[in-house]
């Protein structure tokens, strides 16, 4: 749900250490219109350690130690930068005067000339010509062969079968918000839905609060509604089940996992760590025994459920794990849609056997056609599902949805991972 991250320092905005980082960065930028190259470097250092995974500061920080004559950080921070947005202009810049006849200089520029290529190993799996409907989570029931999507913007769920769409309830059905993660549980007949309150959806109410329905999968009947608590306003951004049904929540505001009660009725929070910066997608390891959150800013954590030990799942250097939306475990390996880079991306990353490092990697789509946000997906077997283009960038500055010769129907993509 990349439309959420609005600003460069939207997480630190309001913050002190916002208000830092922003005094910091204008002064480095001072500093070199001025070409006062030592003070850009000292200032853009600053912001860096308020905010190490930002690319424009990455990519600055590569500027100020090309500029400061610092050749092997100027590598570092420019490769961290380009890797997440290879758009940032490397050739024919005065300013790498210093580093541009070096040979990880140009292996970098080959870097980026290569991650801009498309990659296109997908097929479409179906098409949705309603494009107000703006889709965000996708489940498959695979015993009865019916798709299941949420709307952001006309506040329900709806069924596919056999690529025909149809309601599963009505919009705003009990109070139903925007709809995020869906997942269906076959064996007790229920379908679990994620709504949060955005301003894209039709008539929007800011004293919504987000919640999850529990619905019979069969009949369309709710079971129950869980509300979150009135003081805790926050963004269900995914949902997911254990093998036991057991449900937990990504709540990205307040950057907190939650578990539903089915006894008390309530939305129990599970777990929280400083660490996390905003939280996305989450997906259970084969077993349960980890828990493997995508955070958009920072990259992906495991949380052992049993024992709460947090660790950040280490990466190559030749690869960001930012701006990853939605995140499935298969076969030891991790299926991430990533929306916060450029170009927009799938990407399949291979865990060790310890499942805490990422050994390889492949590509599964990046700049492919349809992409317009690819945002969450769903695992049939060996077959990957997901959304290619949601409708984030359908709206005016108002939040209102654009004339429908401006937006694009809906794909739906299919990947077979054998």
């Amino acid at each position: 749900m990349k439309k959420i991250i609005l600003h460069v320092f939207i997480f630190l905005a309001f913050s002190s250490a916002g208000q830092e980082l922003q005094k910091a960065y204008s002064e480095a930028m001072t500093a070199y219109k001025a070409k006062n190259y030592s003070l850009f470097y000292d200032k853009i250092k600053e912001a860096n350690k308020i905010h190490p995974y930002h690319q424009g500061v990455l990519y600055q920080l590569g500027v100020a130690c090309a500029l400061t004559n610092k050749k092997t950080e100027a590598i570092k921070y420019l490769k961290q930068a380009v890797l997440i947005n290879s758009e940032f202009r490397l050739a024919g810049l005065a300013d790498f005067n210093a580093i541009k006849d070096t040979e990880e200089f140009k292996k970098l520029v080959a870097l980026q000339s290569e991650l801009q290529q498309p990659v296109i190993h997908s097929d479409t799996a179906f098409v949705l010509k309603d494009r107000s409907l703006h889709t965000e989570g996708i489940e498959y029931d695979a015993t009865h062969h019916v798709f299941y999507l949420g709307s952001i913007h006309q506040r329900k769920v709806i069924k596919v079968i056999n690529g025909k769409p149809a309601d599963f309830c009505s919009p705003a059905f009990q109070g139903m918000t925007s709809i995020f993660g869906l997942k269906a549980d076959v064996k007790k007949d229920y379908l679990w839905v994620c709504a949060s309150p955005m301003q894209e959806m039709e008539t929007y109410d800011s004293t919504a609060r987000s919640a999850v329905f529990q619905f019979e999968l069969s009949t369309g009947k709710l079971i129950h509604k869980y509300a979150a608590l009135a003081n805790a306003k926050g963004v269900f951004g995914d949902l997911i089940l254990s093998r036991k049904g057991v449900v937990y929540i990504s709540d990205s505001q307040n950057n907190t996992i939650y578990t539903i009660n089915e006894r008390t009725k309530q939305i129990e929070p599970f777990f929280s760590s400083v660490d996390f910066w905003n939280i996305q997608g989450i997906a259970f390891s084969t077993d349960d025994k980890y828990l493997f959150i995508a955070d958009y800013i920072k990259g992906v954590f495991r949380l052992n459920m049993k024992s709460k030990e947090l660790i950040e799942v280490k990466s190559p250097d030749n690869v960001s794990l930012k701006g990853i939306d939605g995140i499935y475990f298969y076969k030891n390996s991790l299926i991430a849609i990533q929306n916060g880079v450029t170009p927009l991306r799938s990407t399949r990353y291979y865990l060790t056997s310890s499942l805490d490092q990422i050994s390889r990697f492949d590509v599964i789509d990046r700049n492919h056609p349809a992409f317009g946000e690819p945002t969450l997906g769903v695992l049939d077997g060996d077959t990957f599902y997901y959304i290619a283009n949601s409708q984030w960038g359908g709206y005016d500055d108002h939040h209102r949805l654009k004339p429908n010769g401006e937006l694009k129907d809906i794909v739906i993509l299919k990947y077979s991972l054998k």
